[in-house]
C-alpha cells in the first residue's frame, strides 16, 4: 500500500512538472528572445547594423530569432522606450486598469450588498434580469456604447476608456454571493446597537468580504490590463494607446521586431504578476471558502 502510494505521488509530481514546463515554456522563450541582440535572427548570424535604421523594403526574417548561442543584452528593454512612447502607454494602461478596478470594487460592492441584505420590491426580478445580460455577447453592445461615447465627445479620452467598464454583472454577482454568507444575526445585533445600513456595510460586512474584494480586484485588473478590443475602438490617437495596442507597433508589413516585442511583453507582464502575488492569499482563501460553502 505504501509502495503504491509512493508510485502515485511520483506520477502526480511528474504530471505537475510537465504541466509547469508547458505553462512556463512560452514565458521562458519570450524572456530569452527579449535579451537577444537586435542583430540576431533565425539563422543566428550577427549583422553589424542597427535593425531600427533599416529601410522598410528590407525583410530581416519575420520568424523569431535564434536565442541559443547569442549573447545576452538588456539593451532591448531600453530601446523599447526610445522607439515608441512606451512610458505614456504604461501610464494610460495604469490609469485605465486602476480606475476600472476601483470603480468595480466600489460600485459592485454597493450593489451586491443591496441585493444581498436589503429587501425592496422587484429585487429578485431585477437581479434575474441582470444575470440574463451575461448571456448577451459583449460584441453586441459595442456599437451602441461607442455611439454614446461619440455623442458626448468622449472618444480619445480617459473618460471614454473607463466609463463603460466601471461596473460588471459578474462582479456584482460575486459580491452578492459573498455578502449573503454574512450571518444576519451579526447585522441584527449591530442594528440594535444603533448602526445604520451604511455603517453595517462599511464596518461589518465589507471587512468580512476581503477575500471577495481581492478576487474581484485581481480579475478586474488583469482583464482590463489585457483588454484590447475596447481601447482599439475608442482610441485612435497614439498618445492614448494602451500597452496591448502598442505591441502592434513592433510588427509591420515588412518585418517583426521580435526582440522588442518580447521585451515590451515582459514589461507588460510584470505588473500583473505583482498584483496576483500581492493578493494570492486572499484569492486562494476565496476559492477554499467557495468550495466549502458549495
Amino acid at each position: 500500500m505504501v509502495k503504491r502510494w509512493h508510485t502515485v505521488t511520483v506520477i502526480a509530481y511528474v504530471i505537475l512538472l510537465i504541466y509547469a514546463v508547458v505553462s512556463l515554456g512560452p514565458f521562458i522563450w519570450a524572456f530569452l528572445v527579449s535579451v537577444t541582440p537586435l542583430t540576431y535572427f533565425s539563422h543566428g548570424k550577427h549583422l553589424g547594423v542597427d535593425i531600427m535604421q533599416w529601410p522598410p523594403n528590407i525583410n530581416p526574417f519575420t520568424i523569431p530569432p535564434k536565442v541559443f548561442g547569442a549573447p545576452a543584452t538588456l539593451y532591448n528593454y531600453l530601446k523599447v522606450f526610445q522607439v515608441v512612447p512606451f512610458a505614456r502607454w504604461i501610464i494610460n494602461t495604469v490609469i485605465y486598469a486602476g480606475i476600472v478596478t476601483i470603480g468595480n470594487l466600489i460600485l459592485d460592492a454597493f450593489a451586491g450588498y443591496a441585493f444581498a441584505k436589503i429587501r425592496f420590491p422587484g429585487r429578485e426580478l431585477i437581479f434575474s434580469i441582470l444575470l440574463a445580460t451575461l448571456m448577451i455577447p459583449g460584441q453586441i453592445t459595442i456599437i451602441p456604447v461607442y455611439n454614446l461615447m461619440v455623442k458626448y465627445s468622449l472618444v480619445n479620452t480617459y473618460y471614454g476608456l473607463f466609463l463603460p467598464k466601471l461596473t460588471s454583472v459578474t462582479g456584482l454577482f460575486l459580491m452578492r454571493q459573498f455578502y449573503m454568507s454574512v450571518p444576519n444575526e451579526i447585522e441584527e445585533a449591530a442594528k440594535i446597537d444603533g448602526a445604520g445600513i451604511f455603517r453595517r456595510f462599511v464596518q461589518i460586512a465589507s471587512p468580512m468580504a476581503r477575500p471577495a474584494f481581492a478576487t474581484l480586484a485581481i480579475y478586474t485588473f488583469l482583464g482590463t490590463w489585457n483588454d484590447f478590443m475596447w481601447p482599439l475602438i475608442i482610441t485612435s490617437d497614439k498618445s492614448m494607446f494602451t500597452l496591448t495596442m502598442g505591441l502592434n507597433f513592433f510588427k509591420t508589413s515588412y518585418y517583426t521586431f521580435w526582440q522588442l516585442m518580447m521585451s515590451a511583453s515582459i514589461l507588460m507582464t510584470v505588473p500583473m504578476l505583482v498584483i496576483f502575488l500581492s493578493f494570492q492569499r486572499e484569492f486562494v482563501e476565496t476559492g477554499v471558502t467557495s468550495a466549502v460553502k458549495g
